[in-house]
């Protein structure tokens, strides 16, 4: 059986968002852990200690899934926009196309940088 050709990015974010769901239970159960009035105050600043790391963790993992994004939007846009540039130096029967590949591009581009600004500005 053939892999795809992007099997490595299609396994690094299967076992990402994989990681990220066994982190998102781990905080859950953390949660609930600390209402128990049984818990001594080391008992609760060592889960404390707990929750955090993991939260700081499923930070990085979205963090780097959302950059791989980025970078594969500005990957492909990098692509389009030299065809664009190729199209327009080609014959009008293709040239015509390259108003709405451009079109494209652009919107592209706005995504990209939209989720980009979105995580350095910490929405993300």
């Amino acid at each position: 059986m053939n892999k795809p050709k992007n099997y490595k990015n299609i396994f690094m974010n299967t076992e990402a968002i994989n990681t990220l769901k066994q982190v998102r239970e781990g905080i859950n159960a953390i949660q609930i852990q600390l209402s128990d009035s049984t818990l001594t105050k080391k008992e609760k600043s060592l889960l404390g200690d707990v929750l955090l790391n993991l939260n700081d963790l499923e930070d990085i993992i979205i963090n780097n899934i959302l950059q791989d994004m980025v970078d594969k939007i500005n990957s492909s846009n990098a692509l389009l926009k030299k065809l664009i540039s190729d199209m327009k130096a080609s014959s009008d029967k293709i040239a015509k196309f390259s108003n709405t590949i451009k079109k494209i591009s652009d919107t592209v581009g706005v995504l990209s940088h939209i989720t980009a600004k979105a995580m350095s500005a910490g929405i993300l």
